[in-house]
């Protein structure tokens, strides 16, 4: 069973993809700015982290590295209702695993 953080500003899409990860036999915690998301994923284990680019307190794709660097090295997939090519790139090669354009089918969203 894997632990999954989703950082993300919008509610409704948070609540969703925390209730399909559930659904599907994992944990799901939600966070909805990208402080109380950093305080949550350096203090907890999890597997994998969902993070969307615009907060309100900030850019999700320059914070990435500080998701990276929490004590359980998480993998990191961008989620984002602004996906551009440049983005992408730039979320590969800071270490994101994926990055989906929302709004996505859950299937998207999974990582098996």
């Amino acid at each position: 069973m894997a632990q999954i953080l989703i950082v993300d500003d919008d509610k409704i899409m948070c609540d969703a993809l925390a209730r399909a990860i559930k659904r599907t036999g994992h944990e799901a915690e939600c966070r909805f700015s990208l402080k109380d998301g950093l305080s949550e994923v350096s203090s907890g284990y999890y597997d994998v982290v969902y993070l969307d680019v615009r907060m309100p307190d900030g850019d999700g794709l320059k914070n990435l590295p500080k998701f990276r660097e929490a004590p359980s090295s998480p993998e990191i997939i961008i989620i984002t209702g602004f996906a551009n090519s440049k983005g992408a790139e730039l979320a590969i090669k800071s270490g994101a695993w994926d990055y989906v354009k929302k709004p996505s089918t859950i299937k998207d969203l999974r990582t098996d």
